[in-house]
């Protein structure tokens, strides 16, 4: 028997008339009464009444501004009051790990930076810490702490915020992460692969607001790309959407004669050929600076392009065929959804300058309507930035549970 649905109550309906009020306060600022009631189509009585519960709640404070309603005194202003709750993104990168605890607003008033190595032997238990650092620095009680999110580098089980496989740090691969921090902390958990979080972040605050279909590719240890498709985040059935890294790669017309610095090729697998993940990296670029007889002593991919900067042809040749390589791989996604806008993200765009010449050439062979290729507008924080968005989605139950009670 279909069930029916329920009748609306009192409460049923000022809860939803209250969310109603909350939602206007939250996108519009510093507000008066007279203009809640104009937008919401509520009546001013019940605004006031909506109002001073929501103030005895601490979800509205006073506003910064105060309004003339014509004749008499300025009309009273109130606010959402964004630091009656906290949430928390951290991003995991390969090598460093990121994190910032922000108000309700989003706006980030604690970080914290690190090397993963002094994380990575228990997840768990270093983002716990991490988590309370970042509480002792903002100066707010960990009981106002409603939603963490994590992005991880590799594919994750969303239902279950399982690391199904992680891409450099395999001890994680079956590691259930968001059940430990939700038996921990005690609030709403995110875990999802990093890349879909860089584009969330470029969705909503960066080079992507707006768009309806957009390619993120974010490339450093590693390369991954997050999908925006119909001006949502995209995900794929198995929450695997983006693995650039998984793509084959030729290595060029004397790849079986040669062998790789750094990188390890399977001997069943075909000699020409490398995934991208080994190839269209920093380690990558690196391996190819010293094949082709670069002399620095290279660390990092910083450190190629300072050398070609210097005017090392061994730098310029391996950053051109990284250029090439990442065109080509770039193109391949292209191909498959035929996005408006490609943004290059990870820590190699901040060197997009260098590399936009010869990227967009190659983009332009493989697909015969290229996109605009452009730099990441959030850079290196855009993990934090997407992270700290999906935790607000999940603040989004408490509040509307702040309301209800």
């Amino acid at each position: 028997m279909t069930s029916q649905p329920q009748p609306l109550n009192q409460k049923t309906v000022r809860v939803g008339n209250a969310w109603r009020v909350l939602e206007y306060v939250r996108m519009s600022g510093s507000t008066s009464r007279a203009k809640v009631a104009a937008e919401t189509g509520l009546t001013i009585t019940t605004v006031h009444r909506l109002v001073a519960d929501l103030q005895r709640r601490s979800l509205l404070g006073n506003g910064t501004t105060a309004e003339y309603g014509g004749v008499g005194r300025p009309a009273e202003t109130f606010e959402f009051n964004a630091g009656v709750a906290h949430v928390v993104g951290i991003d995991v990168g390969n090598e460093t790990t990121h994190a910032g605890l922000a108000n309700l607003d989003g706006r980030i008033i604690a970080d914290d930076q690190r090397p993963t190595a002094e994380i990575a032997a228990d997840l768990p238990g270093g983002l716990e810490d991490v988590v309370e650092r970042l509480q002792r620095s903002a100066g707010v009680r960990s009981g106002s702490l409603v939603a963490l999110s994590v992005g991880v580098p590799g594919v994750i089980d969303l239902a279950g915020g399982v690391i199904v496989r992680a891409s450099l740090h395999r001890p994680w691969d079956g590691l259930p992460l968001g059940s430990q921090l939700r038996r921990s902390l005690g609030v709403e958990i995110v875990v999802a692969q990093d890349d879909h979080l860089t584009a969330l972040a470029e969705l909503r605050r960066g080079a992507c607001v707006g768009l309806r279909h957009a390619l993120v590719v974010n490339v450093g240890k590693g390369i991954g790309a997050g999908i925006i498709v119909d001006g949502q985040p995209y995900y794929g059935s198995h929450a695997a959407a983006g693995r650039l890294g998984w793509f084959p790669m030729p290595l060029g017309a004397d790849a079986a004669s040669r062998t790789l610095e750094g990188i390890s090729i399977d001997d069943t697998t075909d000699p020409t050929v490398a995934p991208a993940s080994q190839l269209v990296t920093a380690d990558g670029l690196i391996a190819d600076y010293r094949r082709l007889g670069g002399r620095v002593d290279a660390t990092g991919a910083i450190d190629v392009f300072r050398a070609d900067e210097a005017g090392d042809p061994a730098a310029a040749r391996a950053i051109d065929l990284f250029a090439d390589r990442l065109g080509w791989c770039i193109g391949m996604a292209v191909a498959l959804m035929d996005p408006q806008r490609v943004v290059i993200g990870g820590g190699i765009s901040g060197s997009f300058d260098r590399l936009a010449p010869r990227l967009t050439e190659r983009l332009s062979r493989v697909v015969l309507l290229p996109p605009s290729v452009v730099p990441s507008q959030l850079g290196i924080e855009a993990g934090v930035i997407g992270a700290i968005e999906a935790a607000m989605e999940r603040a989004d139950a408490w509040l509307l549970d702040a309301i209800a009670r």
